[in-house]
Order: structure tokens, then C-alpha cells, then sequence
């Protein structure tokens, strides 16, 4: 038989010190067992502190390449980091926040999965397929 585990991640981790605290407090009550790390945003290096000092919680990098809003039926961006229908944008983009997340965490991710579900489209897909 299989051993099953339930992984419970909190992705948007370092975007913002609420975000961090619901992780927080999510992970040290034994919900949250992994979180995404968004590296481009200002309270990304205190969530990589706290990952830092646990070394059970599984850090991953939660590629951020934009966001988008859905109003007045279509999607509109909110803002965007690179083109993300340009491959060598993309690439220097995923390169650019892996060595962040290297940086801030002082450890590979465990896993990389992206803000927004970004990562369905190509060419974010190779991309990240060839990082991971």
C-alpha cells in the first residue's frame, strides 16, 4: 500500500504581512504543511525568515508574472511583470525570482507553481517545466 500524505499550501506567501501572519499562524496551529513564496513583494523577506527557522514547512516559489481582474465579463489586467506571451521575457523573469527565492530562503523550493494559475498558458509552461 501507498503511504498518503495531505499537503495543505498557502500560496501568496510574502505578498503582504496579513497574508504572512494567516500563514503564520495557519501553519503553527498544523494546517498549513507548505507554502509559495511571491519573492517581488515587500514582505517576502520576512515570510522567508520564518521559513528559514522551519524547516519542515515546504517553500516553494510562486512565480509572479501578473494579475488579472474579471470585470465587466473579460479579464483585465491588474498588472503585469513581463509580456507573458514572450518566451525570453518569461525566462529571464523565472530566473530572475528563482535566484531571489535562493537568496531570501537560503534553499532550493520544493516546488514552484505560479500566481494566478499563469503557468497553463505557453510559453509559461515550458518555462516552468524546464526550471522545475
Amino acid at each position: 500500500m501507498v503511504a498518503r500524505s495531505l499537503i495543505v499550501n498557502a500560496d501568496d506567501f510574502g505578498q503582504s504581512p496579513g497574508v504572512n501572519r494567516g500563514v503564520f499562524a495557519a501553519h503553527e496551529r498544523g494546517i498549513v504543511t507548505s507554502a509559495s513564496l511571491m519573492v517581488r513583494w515587500p514582505a517576502a523577506a520576512k515570510a522567508a525568515a520564518y521559513a528559514r527557522e522551519r524547516p519542515e514547512l515546504s517553500l516553494g516559489l510562486h512565480v509572479d508574472l501578473g494579475e488579472w481582474a474579471y470585470r465587466h465579463d473579460t479579464w483585465v489586467p491588474v498588472y503585469a511583470v513581463v509580456p507573458t506571451d514572450d518566451p525570453t521575457a518569461v525566462a529571464a523573469e523565472v530566473a530572475h525570482q528563482l535566484a531571489t527565492f535562493r537568496r531570501l530562503a537560503g534553499r532550493d523550493p520544493t516546488h514552484v507553481d505560479s500566481h494566478q494559475h499563469v503557468h497553463r498558458s505557453e510559453p509559461v509552461h515550458s518555462v516552468l517545466a524546464e526550471t522545475a
